[in-house]
């Protein structure tokens, strides 16, 4: 199927922007993104997700005794880097020549966003398949009761009151938004990334809540930062490459190849990373994050 390119007059004429699902389900989940990696598929990353030392000890000298020393215990969570994720696309001579202006704007952006994509439904499967713990009514008129229950929930588990994130589908999104006491609170995310930033709705019962179109229908997930781990890596650039390199994209460790084939007469553009995403176990079961669904799904 041939490439469909914008010819500057049509440019300027375009009064309609297009429009692309924003992936911020990623940017909140326990990252370990690399530029290089000389892996390959199937290969497992271990991400570390915290170090437990204990409970502090305290000292009395007129005892007479030495202190105890205690070890550290380095959790972490093995994520297997299954998924080979990629873009290509063609680029014959007569279009690149005539109509990609900016191969950067016009065709490695869009790859890298067709693979961010779907390495932010990775990470929306993993939520999706968690067991739901709690029912809203179909009204929503229970939400909030709900949301404090899962913070309870993540209490009793230990979990830290930092980086604790509620995402929400657009029907639960409605649900807080509508809400006649207005308890969302506006809150100020311009250190994260832009995606992310334009996403976040407010905060809640010490919850950062977004909306995710990717979340299962009437379906919410109040998770620590840690309950999710993500790897991306950028393969290896193969020595026959005429030209490669890895960059980043949200965040996204990924590798660009392009080259030239001589038999059809164009170009070869293809953007590629392979990802593995996982849930965090503690004891065999998930604690770090709580599913929320409605009883209208």
């Amino acid at each position: 199927m041939a490439n469909h390119f914008l010819t500057p007059k049509q440019i300027s004429a375009a009064s309609i922007a297009a429009l692309t699902q924003q992936t911020v389900l990623a940017g909140t989940t326990w990252r370990d993104a690399e530029a290089d990696f000389t892996g390959k598929q199937g290969d497992t990353v271990t991400v570390r997700t915290e170090t437990v030392v204990g409970p502090a000890r305290t000292f009395n000298r007129a005892e007479g005794k030495p202190i105890v020393v205690d070890d550290a215990d380095e959790k972490s969570v093995d994520v297997k880097l299954d998924t080979y994720l990629y873009k290509g696309i063609n680029l014959p001579d007569e279009q690149l020549t005539l109509q990609v202006k900016d191969f950067v704007k016009q065709v490695a952006t869009p790859q890298a966003k067709s693979v961010a994509t779907g390495v932010e439904t990775m990470v929306a499967a993993q939520m999706n398949a968690l067991t739901s713990s709690l029912t809203v009514k179909g009204d929503g008129s229970d939400v909030h009761t709900q949301m404090i229950k899962a913070r309870a929930m993540l209490n009793k588990q230990g979990v830290p009151f930092d980086q604790r994130w509620f995402a929400v589908s657009s029907e639960v999104e409605s649900m807080l938004l509508n809400d006649p006491q207005k308890r969302l609170v506006p809150v100020d995310a311009s250190g994260s990334p832009q995606a992310l930033r334009e996403a976040i709705i407010g905060r809640l019962y010490g919850f950062t809540v977004l909306p995710s179109n990717y979340l299962a229908e009437g379906s919410a997930v109040a998770y620590h930062q840690t309950a999710f781990p993500l790897v991306t890596r950028a393969q290896e650039v193969p020595a026959g490459a005429t030209f490669g390199q890895a960059m980043t994209y949200n965040d996204f460790a990924l590798r660009l190849i392009r080259d030239y084939d001589p038999n059809f007469q164009q170009d070869r553009s293809v953007v590629s990373t392979l990802a593995g995403a996982s849930t965090t176990l503690d004891d065999g079961a998930v604690k770090r994050a709580v599913r929320i669904t409605t009883t209208a799904a």
